[in-house]
């Protein structure tokens, strides 16, 4: 917990979203997702804004697809669609007040998600075996609950301190350093660095998602981005770029900041990033 934001309480959330196609890509296969609600109603939120904290729910989720021709790009999509419709059927039925166990909820979203996407892909030969990354944060109050599945990935950047990234890759070159047999830079040389071991749809049984939760104060930040950011930018590049940029930076939002430093430094598959900040 930072000593500067330690007693202050959380106002007000601010967040800005960027998605580019990359310097080589046809098409972008990745998606974002931006909403508030609260028992009464849903809204969709555009890439830049402010709201108060107050009672309101915000989810904030990226996904990268899986899969040939155009599946890959209508699976990402799908699969955060899909999230806005399960949150309407849950919250929306007039009830005053509701009991939110988060993390049952949220590998529940995963799982109707995972199911719809491999009814697809079996009825339409173009989709089949189409899948994506989730990187999902539901913020209820000074609290992030989090799930995820891929190789997408969640930072907290906390006031004063060092980035984490919350969040493990599901790939084998990644399981392979957790178990101590590649170091880091190893694993992004070797050939198994963006072999998924787990992903939403892709023709297989659904995988148990990562989910967690960290506490949030102000002057904190999240950083939720696919792997074409992290393909050309380290955690402390990405730390960087969002807290002290450069001058020539220092004209953007946090997003596009991180978007143009990424197509700088690699540009070789899609890029999108959500930057969320807590303010007092």
């Amino acid at each position: 917990m930072s000593q500067n934001s330690a007693h202050q309480a959380i106002r007000e959330v601010k967040w800005t979203a960027e998605t580019n196609p990359g310097r080589f890509r046809p098409n972008n296969e990745d998606a974002f997702l931006l909403v508030k609600f609260d028992l009464q109603e849903l809204q969709y939120l555009g890439k830049v804004g402010d709201f108060p904290l107050d009672s309101n729910h915000f989810i904030f989720a990226v996904s990268d697809g899986i899969g040939g021709a155009q599946a890959g790009e209508y699976a990402s999509q799908s699969a955060l669609k899909s999230i806005s419709k399960l949150i309407s059927r849950k919250f929306h039925q007039g009830k005053k007040s509701i009991q939110i166990n988060h993390q049952e909820l949220l590998t529940a979203f995963c799982e109707e998600i995972h199911t719809a996407i491999i009814e697809i892909s079996r009825y339409y030969q173009e989709c089949r075996n189409m899948g994506a990354t989730l990187s999902l944060g539901w913020v209820d109050g000074s609290r992030l609950h989090f799930a995820h599945l891929g190789d997408s990935r969640i930072y907290h950047i906390p006031a004063g301190q060092d980035i984490i990234q919350i969040t493990e890759d599901h790939t084998v070159a990644a399981r392979k350093v957790r178990e101590g047999k590649l170091t880091p830079a190893e694993a992004k040389r070797d050939k198994s660095y963006h072999v998924l071991e787990k992903c939403i749809g892709s023709g297989k049984g659904f995988d148990q998602p990562q989910l967690g939760y960290l506490d949030l104060n102000a002057g904190d930040k999240l950083v939720f981005c696919t792997d074409g950011v992290t393909d050309g930018l380290s955690n402390y590049a990405i730390q960087k770029t969002v807290v002290t940029p450069p001058p020539y930076l220092q004209n953007m939002i946090p997003s596009e900041r991180i978007v143009r430093e990424s197509l700088d430094a690699s540009g070789r598959d899609n890029i999108t990033t959500i930057v969320v900040e807590f303010e007092a």
